[in-house]
């Protein structure tokens, strides 16, 4: 059988022709498909394979969010998909990033480091009671993308400091090391 594309709830197949493996389930003698994915048949076994299977949540888990709201000393950060790496399922609580955690050293205010709608790479440092807290204190973690806070046109990375490539203003944000280089 050739590999061709499944969505949940597809059937693929019979119990009387085929055995059930990865991504399927039985219902009445029939074989369905849980997950979107190719269609693998292996040894007459109905699989589906996925090409970017969800993650989960974890202590340590690389995560692309957009900052949402700040409320000092706190940013909401919203989950998205990540670049091809790992992608998640829907979120729809938000994850907290703390002043503390955004860089090395001392930060009085998280919006001297992000402003809404920015882009970031985070790594989740800490879950408790369902609240997952977030950390950009690494050099591959910050900002991928900002956006002035005046016009909202796209950054460039000029030295040390990110200057909005339509007005010229000039703000200051915890960056990662491939800035405006990393695939969202």
């Amino acid at each position: 059988m050739d590999k061709k594309l499944v969505a949940p709830g597809d059937c693929i197949g019979t119990e009387e022709e085929y055995l059930p493996g990865a991504g399927t389930f039985i219902d009445k003698e029939k074989i369905y498909s849980t997950l979107s994915g190719d269609l693998v048949d292996n040894a007459k076994t109905l699989s589906v394979a996925q090409k970017r299977p969800l993650a989960a949540f974890g202590i340590g888990t690389i995560i692309v969010g957009v900052i949402e709201n700040v409320v000092e000393p706190i940013a909401l950060v919203s989950m998205q998909e990540g670049s091809g790496h790992q992608r998640f399922g829907g979120n729809p609580d938000y994850a907290v990033l703390h002043a503390s955690m955004i860089k090395r050293g001392y930060v009085k205010n998280v919006s001297d480091e992000y402003k809404i709608g920015d882009i970031i790479r985070a790594k989740i440092a800490d879950m408790r009671n369902g609240e997952m807290r977030l950390s950009t204190d690494s050099d591959n973690l910050g900002a991928i993308k900002a956006f002035c806070s005046k016009c909202r046109h796209g950054m460039a990375l000029n030295g040390a400091v990110l200057e909005c490539e339509s007005c010229g203003r000039k703000e200051n944000r915890k960056v990662a090391n491939d800035y405006r280089k990393a695939e969202i």
